[in-house]
């Protein structure tokens, strides 16, 4: 079988790039039976180092093409024209980004639902991600073969948007979290320590909550510093400082810092697992995952977390976090209040979460998705 893939998105530091990455590097070293065809284009962008690598196995080749993604999109989801066979050769199964559906000569074609927040929420995306998901979405109910959703919350929101879809034609299969987040865990706690005093230098942090995303208004952490800022009048002895990572998306960005509200910005992936492991806790309040990718990574160290009650969030952390209406200041100073007053609490989640991280592993996310490849070409006449 000839599988290709498309990867143009691992550049950009989204979550979709995580899951592509991963997904691709986990593929290629599960399945040496098969080939796989990695499709790469950008404009000024290069190739990855991170796809480079992938190279060095036989099984893998890469089709690294310098087209702009604005272009592949009017080409594909636009005009659908020029299969994707016309840049990669024979292929036998293709999996589509999230952001093009290229047609085909003979493949059958898989994409994965990330989230449908252009869809159920277009005040949360800009105009150009909305016009983008509706015609690539018109493209894939008409053409992809196979759906993946990444939690079972996304597939409930996909079966009420697109009810015509039957279940025989989607699969639901979780994210995950790098190794290393579990490996930092396992390490002696003098080294763990050594590492987080370092970076705790580096960003000029001491005792701190993390706030991990895009900074865009469906991260809601305007209710997050309100809530954060609740708790420090209460405490005002308190040396917790609420540190927010990640690039400015689009939207109205966080208000002005307050003295105790730091925000860092984007963060080097080379700093994020002990940012992670060095924080009191995670908070995560958003409005709506497909997923909720920094949930996992906070389990994998046994971070406590705050998230919310609604969309993906509670199925992913289970009963290992603390659940909150993340429209309610109020309840995020709550949960922060629970954190902040006792160790025994704290070391309780931790355990659950350790015990929760279990479900999540990027092999186990291969394998699922092999079968689904594997079930698919087995329909390809």
């Amino acid at each position: 079988m000839i599988i290709g893939i498309d990867v143009s998105s691992i550049p950009y530091g989204t979550g979709v790039s995580n899951y592509t990455l991963n997904l691709a590097r986990n593929l290629v070293k599960l399945d040496k039976t098969n080939t796989y065809k990695l499709f790469f284009s950008s404009l000024r962008l290069p190739l990855p180092s991170e796809i480079k690598l992938l190279g060095k196995y036989p099984h893998v080749k890469i089709y690294h093409y310098r087209l702009p993604l604005t272009f592949l999109h009017w080409l594909w989801n636009r005009l659908h024209i020029v299969p994707i066979e016309f840049f990669i050769g024979k292929c036998d199964v293709f999996h589509a980004s999230d952001w093009t559906q290229p047609p085909t000569i003979h493949a059958k074609t898989v994409t994965t639902i990330h989230d449908l927040v252009p869809f159920l929420y277009p005040k949360w995306s800009s105009p150009k991600i909305i016009r983008t998901h509706l015609l690539k979405m018109s493209q894939s109910l008409k053409h992809c073969f196979h759906f993946i959703c990444i939690s079972q919350n996304t597939k409930s929101d996909f079966k009420k948007l697109f009810p015509a879809i039957s279940d025989q034609k989607i699969t639901v299969i979780y994210e995950a979290a790098e190794d290393k987040y579990e490996k930092f865990h396992r390490l002696p706690l003098s080294v763990r320590q050594s590492k987080i005093n370092h970076i705790k230098k580096i960003y000029d942090l001491d005792k701190y909550i993390l706030a991990q995303g895009t900074r865009e208004p469906r991260k809601n952490l305007t209710r997050l510093i309100e809530g954060f800022l609740l708790f420090k009048q209460k405490y005002p002895t308190s040396k917790y400082l609420l540190a927010i990572a990640g690039k400015y998306g689009w939207g109205k960005d966080v208000p002005p810092q307050n003295h105790s509200v730091k925000i860092l910005g984007f963060i080097p992936e080379k700093d994020m697992v002990t940012l992670n492991a060095g924080a009191v806790c995670l908070a995560y309040p958003s409005l709506y995952e497909g997923f909720g990718l920094p949930l996992v990574k906070a389990m994998k160290l046994g971070l406590p977390i705050i998230t919310s009650n609604c969309s993906s969030m509670p199925e992913i952390v289970g009963n290992s976090a603390i659940l909150v209406n993340p429209n309610n200041p109020q309840e995020i100073a709550g949960a922060i209040e629970k954190i902040y007053k006792s160790s025994s609490f704290r070391q309780a989640l931790s355990q659950k979460e350790l015990l929760q991280a279990k479900k999540y592993s990027w092999i186990i996310t291969a394998e699922q998705t092999l079968k689904v490849y594997e079930n698919t070409y087995a329909h390809r006449n």
